[in-house]
């Protein structure tokens, strides 16, 4: 713990007038005050002066002289405000120049530059990070000749200001002068800046989740060490692009598998405190030298065509992958290239996990299932993908193959053959989301010859959706169709074999089928392969409509196969999670808990209390935790009980005996419970392997 001191300054005439030099340091981020912060602090003036307020309290600043002097400063907190008061001072200066030389010399010599220090080319007082360093003093030397920069146009806002104002530049500069207040909090040695820094709430811009993590892997070193850790810092940021750095160690932590869930935006940098800085051993630089390779690993993935691959198919099944938009696979592909660049898996067996991948997600993605839950389902992928390849001694690629295929639960099974080609000939197509309707489309196109991007046809507006078979039926389409058209249309309407892609004009729609066969742009002309086979097509009838569905289908089958999965790999994959165990209907044999040996059980609430029971020997205190919320049924206190419902736990105690729910419940409540056992332990579901027997008939 510790105690906050701090005293009130005036943060022109006290702060930045009494300091030589004003550090920024190098982990924080860059100046980034826009129009709306730069107007609230003129408002904060405003309101000063018109309530007649002796001083303006605007906030806190958090300094550290531990690594300076008390001349020199490293500002923790506060850089923003601080930043852009020096703005504000420049462009008084500027304006005053003509008009009150001596004034403008007086903001210069003590508020703007230190002319003591010899170190420095320009003698500026506020040392800004680098990158943001030469843009400031740009504008402190050049003024509105300065280039174009976010500092260039902040500088402008407080000159217009001034201009355009009912008050004089020096009453301006008297308010900055002698009104604005901030608490100033000086860090004292034996202080976690990085707490202090957490616990102060501050008016600005609030800290992403990577600026907690850049700032407290750099913020307890010298000088030296964070020039050096910085540098890794921004190769990392350039590797995943600045504005992907959040999400890059969302992913990261959630690849290390702490658990089988998926890390929580706003945890990102709680957890890897938790996880990372807080483990025994932690060195920074070495940390981020491992980030830095993650963040290739990442950057392949998320960006493969600005990236070398040894074998093409890598970078295919990589752009192919990218379409779907699903950033849910992303720890999992992490958790697969990694292993690959470890060499425990080869390349073919890299490359044939992203085939069986796409598959599986474009065949869901075609068949209309939900994404819901698939973050979890691919925290987790990974520990049953490897548990199963190592207990069935069989490669990793098909042990993927066995668990999407026949251990997973049902919402998360492989589509088969059967349930696509249902999907086929019933889905209404046309009012799927329209990414989704574009990649398939992109899919089946490219399956044969020169891909062809239809991604950008559609962005470009070469290409739109289009109904063969119109929505709007004319007459002579009524009388193509025969007597039973208004069946067919309501039957064949937006089915897949009834769309397409087309570059004619939206007016052609309604036309007969031959004139759009060949129109210009038509079907016969059309620069798309999946639409050759409708130039030799003389009638759109349910003859044609039934013969394109069974070419889509054909398609499908060989654009997205099913794993062929070996009988070998398929007999005795027993062991399953019960993370992905539905109980209905079933008995368990035996369970493993963390990979240890198999135990015998005979029922559910066996399992239950065998689970309870180790959960216990390793972890009493999460059970006392339980039993000391009065809101907890599950486990309490022996001397609380007053039910035969109970049972008591035996093992370690400290003289209070703690006993567990056993009432009459039924296997789905008994996962939950033991669900609720395990979480509170820091464990998962996932960690406990079952084996069944078959379901009753």
């Amino acid at each position: 713990m510790f105690t906050l001191q701090g005293s009130p300054e005036l943060i022109v005439s006290e702060v930045i007038q009494n300091t030589q030099k004003i550090y920024i340091p190098i982990y924080q981020r860059r100046y980034s005050w826009g129009k709306e912060q730069l107007q609230r602090l003129v408002d904060d003036m405003q309101t000063a002066r018109d309530h007649d307020l002796k001083q303006y309290f605007i906030g806190s600043l958090i300094l550290d002289t531990s690594q300076t002097g008390i001349s020199e400063v490293a500002v923790i907190d506060g850089q923003q405000r601080l930043t852009t008061i020096s703005l504000f001072l420049i462009a008084l200066r500027d304006i005053m120049v003509d008009t009150n030389p001596e004034t403008s010399r007086m903001i210069t010599e003590r508020y703007l530059i230190d002319s003591y220090d010899h170190s420095s080319l320009h003698h500026n007082r506020l040392k800004p990070v680098p990158g943001d360093e030469e843009q400031y003093i740009d504008v402190l030397i050049h003024g509105e000749l300065a280039q174009p920069s976010l500092f260039t146009s902040n500088y402008q806002f407080f000159r217009d200001l001034i201009n355009t104002s009912s008050l004089s530049a020096s009453a301006w500069f008297n308010l900055l002068r002698t009104q604005l207040q901030t608490m100033v909090i000086t860090v004292q040695p034996g202080d976690d800046a990085q707490l202090i820094f957490e616990s102060l709430n501050s008016t600005g811009l609030s800290l992403t989740e990577s600026d907690k993590i850049r700032n407290y892997l750099l913020m307890s070193l010298s000088s030296e060490e964070q020039s050096k850790a910085f540098e890794t810092w921004q190769e990392i940021e350039r590797i995943v692009h600045p504005e992907n750095i959040s999400t890059f160690y969302r992913h990261y932590l959630t690849s290390l598998a702490r658990s089988s869930k998926p890390v929580k935006k706003g945890r990102i940098y709680i957890d890897y405190r938790q996880y990372i800085g807080l483990k025994p051993g932690f060195d920074r630089y070495a940390e981020l030298q491992i980030e830095k390779d993650v963040a290739l690993i990442y950057a392949q993935i998320q960006f493969p065509n600005d990236y070398n691959f040894s074998d093409p198919r890598t970078k295919q099944l990589l752009n192919r992958l990218s379409e779907l938009k699903l950033d849910v696979m992303m720890p999992y592909l992490l958790q697969v290239f990694n292993k690959y660049q470890e060499q425990k898996i080869a390349l073919n067996s890299l490359n044939e996990v992203l085939a069986v991948l796409l598959s599986y997600l474009a065949r869901r993605l075609f068949v209309g299932m939900p994404s819901t839950g698939l973050n979890n389902f691919f925290s987790s992928l990974d520990r049953q993908v490897t548990r199963l390849s190592q207990n069935r001694n069989i490669s990793y690629d098909t042990a993927l193959k066995v668990v999407l295929t026949h251990t997973v639960k049902e919402n998360k099974i492989f589509p088969n053959n059967q349930v696509v080609h249902q999907a086929l000939v019933t889905k209404d197509y046309y009012h799927i989301r329209t990414e989704s309707f574009w990649f398939i489309m992109n899919e089946l196109n490219n399956l044969h010859g020169e891909p062809q991007d239809l991604f950008k046809k559609s962005e470009n507006g070469s290409y739109s959706i289009e109904h063969i078979m119109p929505q709007t039926l004319s007459n002579a389409w009524q009388k193509s169709l025969g007597e039973n058209w208004h069946d067919i249309q309501m039957t064949w309407l937006n089915r897949l074999a009834n769309l397409t892609l087309t570059g004619f004009n939206s007016q052609m729609s309604n036309h007969p089928f031959l004139e759009k066969r060949d129109a210009p742009n038509g079907y016969r002309m059309s620069g798309i392969k999946l639409n050759q086979d409708l130039a030799n097509v003389s009638s759109w009838n349910t003859a044609a409509l039934e013969q394109r569905q069974e070419d889509l289908y054909s398609r499908i089958l060989d654009v997205w196969p099913i794993p062929q999965v070996p009988d070998l790999a398929i007999k005795n994959t027993d062991w399953i999670s019960l993370e992905d165990t539905d109980p209905k209907g079933k008995k368990p044999l035996a369970f493993k808990f963390h990979q240890q040996s198999s135990q015998p059980i005979k029922s559910w609430k066996e399992l239950y209390f065998d689970v309870a029971n180790l959960l216990w020997l390793n972890n009493p205190a999460a059970f006392f935790q339980m039993a000391n919320n009065d809101s907890e049924w599950l486990v309490k206190y022996t001397s609380e009980v007053d039910s035969l419902d109970y049972r008591e736990l035996s093992g370690p105690n400290d003289g209070q005996p703690i006993s567990l729910f056993a009432g009459n419940s039924s296997a789905a409540e008994r996962k939950k419970y033991m669900q609720r056992l395990l979480n509170a332990s820091g464990d998962s579901l996932d960690n406990v392997e079952i084996r069944l027997n078959q379901p009753h008939a």
